[in-house]
Formats: structure tokens, C-alpha cells, sequence
């Protein structure tokens, strides 16, 4: 098996999680997602001290095979001497994507009878109006881009969504 100096000097840097916290991928990390699954699909990500996964079937292995308790947290991160990926573990950490039973579950549980796809369209109006609150109160160049993708208020027609990718 590879030691972890050999799989961080076969990795391109351009294919790590990493990437995500720059605006322009977090904008649209699409194309990000299908190079890794073209030419990563399974990998050790060293820079993120983590496995990456990104085709269906292999994600389905994963899921059902192994545990996710191995999620990094923030003192994980300090103590990798990656303190700035603190705040990006702790917000994962406490994804329910991340958790295992009973954690999962009970969150599973209780996101399916909250939203029903029934109660997110009742919600949509809100949501709309929340979104637009902040976008006001917001003047930077990642939150203009975003306010391009909503219909301008008042305008009762579909919200215009980003084309699905395979």
C-alpha cells in the first residue's frame, strides 16, 4: 500500500477538496465534480487528509461498507497542522451526510417529515423573500452573482435554476 508521501506526490493539486473554497469553483463546482470523477474517482486527497469518492457505484460501496465516524474534526485539522481547515471540517462534521446511526437517523427522520415536497413549495415565497433580504444587505461580487440567479421581486414566474449536470 502506498504511503500517504507517495499518494500526496500523485494527486494534481487542481483536483483536491480544497479547490471548493475558491469563489469561482463554490460558484460552480460542477465542472470540479466531473474531473474528479473522470480522473479521480476514488483518491486520497492530502491536502484535505481525506478519502474522495465520486462515482454512484462507489459511493453506494462506501456507504454501505464503512463507517463515516472517520470525519475530520477541528482538532483533527489543528493537530494535522491545518488549523484553517478547522472551520470546513466542523461545518462537515455536523452534515448529516457525515454522521452514522442512530445520529443519522434520527436526523434523517425528522428532514423527511419537515420537508415534504409539498412544504418546500409552501415555503418557496418566504425563502424568496429571505434571500433577497440578504442579497440587499450584501454588496460583494459572489453575492451579486447569485442575486443574478433569482427573479427579480415581485416576479411571481419559476426561479430560473441552474442546469442539472450528470
Amino acid at each position: 500500500m502506498a504511503s500517504q508521501a507517495e499518494k500526496a506526490g500523485s494527486i494534481d493539486p487542481s483536483l483536491s477538496l480544497f479547490q471548493l473554497l475558491d469563489p469561482a469553483v463554490h460558484a460552480d463546482p460542477y465542472p470540479f465534480y466531473k474531473r474528479l470523477r473522470e480522473q479521480a474517482p476514488v483518491m486520497w486527497d492530502p491536502f484535505m487528509h481525506t478519502w474522495v469518492v465520486t462515482r454512484y457505484e462507489d459511493v453506494k460501496t462506501v456507504l454501505h461498507s464503512f463507517s463515516a465516524d472517520r470525519t475530520p474534526d477541528p482538532k483533527k485539522m489543528e493537530a494535522l497542522g491545518l488549523p484553517s481547515l478547522g472551520p470546513v471540517a466542523d461545518v462537515m462534521a455536523r452534515q448529516m451526510l457525515f454522521l452514522d446511526a442512530p445520529a443519522h437517523t434520527r436526523l434523517r427522520k425528522l428532514c423527511s417529515s419537515a420537508f415534504t415536497p409539498r412544504r418546500v413549495e409552501a415555503m418557496e415565497d418566504k425563502v424568496r423573500e429571505i434571500a433577497h433580504d440578504l442579497l440587499r444587505t450584501r454588496r460583494n461580487g459572489r453575492h451579486r452573482r447569485f442575486r443574478r440567479t433569482l427573479p427579480r421581486s415581485g416576479n411571481r414566474g419559476p426561479a430560473r435554476r441552474a442546469p442539472r449536470r450528470p
